[in-house]
């Protein structure tokens, strides 16, 4: 019997149904927690195995034997997220000991900075 190599033969009929019942679970999940994002992955890995086999005749075949192995995962996404910016105007300088270091513009003009800085990087 010929199998094919689609996602949708056969050859796949458990990653894609662990997939639909993942997806299924995800969605409850959703809805019941009321949150409105979420992910689902499926992942297939392939291990492709050489072998021998000896026919009737004695001979000896080089074959190669596939292996599909099957992930489904799924994340709901719960972002809790705090935005801001520095409101400040700095300038950056690499200081005499080559770290990076900010000065502000409000308490040092840029000659100032460059001269702390000691290697002229501004």
């Amino acid at each position: 019997m010929r199998y094919g190599l689609s996602l949708a033969s056969e050859t796949f009929t458990p990653a894609v149904e662990a997939f639909d019942r993942q997806m299924l679970v995800l969605l409850k999940r959703m809805r019941k927690q009321n949150i409105n994002e979420g992910s689902i992955s499926l992942k297939i890995n392939i291990e492709l195995w050489k072998q021998f086999p000896v026919d009737e005749h004695g001979n000896e075949r080089e074959i190669f034997v596939p292996v599909f192995n099957h992930e489904v995962s799924s994340q709901l996404t719960q972002k809790d997220k705090q935005s801001g910016k520095t409101d400040q105007d700095f300038v950056l300088v690499i200081g005499a000991d080559g770290l990076p270091a900010m000065y502000s513009r409000d308490t040092d003009n840029l000659f100032d900075m460059v001269a702390k800085a000691g290697n002229g990087d501004a």
